[in-house]
């Protein structure tokens, strides 16, 4: 295990950046600057200051569901990430923290 940070950033599945989903363009941009993995998970129900509740009920069209994008990686990856997170995220919540990280690969013997 090593030291890493987590960057967890919750936004709404309606949030854009330059024309394209926010959470995409926040995975593509990991991905573009080498951060070593990053996952999006979609809320079934969630709420923002100022929002009302969005839930994915049967009866009703789910709008703007929240969207929690998850980035792990070495501190200064990541603070050196955070420059785009801030001009991207109009309205969202980030999240800094310090985790243990293991990186496992397939076929690795434990």
């Amino acid at each position: 295990m090593r030291p890493a940070v987590r960057l967890r950033i919750l936004i709404g599945e309606d949030e854009r950046y330059r024309g394209r989903p926010l959470f995409e363009a926040l995975v593509l941009a990991a991905r573009e600057r080498g951060l070593a993995g990053a996952t999006v998970f979609k809320g079934f129900m969630g709420y923002a200051p100022h929002a009302d509740i969005a839930s994915a009920g049967i009866l009703r069209l789910a709008e703007n569901l929240p969207v929690v994008v998850d980035l792990v990686d070495e501190a200064e990856k990541i603070e050196a990430f955070l420059p785009f997170v801030r001009r991207a995220v109009r309205e969202g919540l980030v999240i800094r923290s310090e985790v243990l990280a293991e990186q496992v690969l397939p076929g690795e013997e434990r």
